[in-house]
């Protein structure tokens, strides 16, 4: 499952703030550390419907993705709204697989882990 919202308008990763509703947590937070890291920009702020659907419809919504502890990342491929339904592109190198890639190599020892997130037990 996704407990939190990505979605990429051109080239900016954009996530809602957390809250009472918007789970903060570790998932999200080695996403957009790893953005950060690989120079994504990235806004945290409210994202509308709206804005979301005007993206889809002017062609600058490149993708969505849903994050969590079990699914990690999870590709969105298309959403409807009222009588609206859209696809999202296939992209060649979509923010979601690099990142779903970067935190899976950490958490496997794959990769270095210079955040310092792994924990011998």
């Amino acid at each position: 499952g996704a407990m939190n919202i990505f979605v990429r308008i051109n080239d900016t990763l954009l996530t809602s703030p957390t809250s009472d509703r918007i789970l903060d947590g570790i998932t999200r937070k080695s996403i957009l550390k790893i953005a950060e890291d690989e120079g994504i920009k990235t806004e945290i702020r409210k994202i509308t419907v709206s804005e979301v659907m005007e993206a889809a419809r002017n062609g600058n919504l490149k993708e969505m993705f849903g994050a969590g502890t079990a699914a990690v990342i999870s590709p969105i491929s298309g959403f409807g709204f009222k009588n609206e339904d859209f696809d999202l592109p296939e992209l060649e190198n979509p923010f979601a697989l690099r990142l779903k890639k970067r935190i899976t190599d950490i958490q496997t020892n794959k990769a270095e882990d210079k955040f310092g997130w792994r924990v011998q037990v």
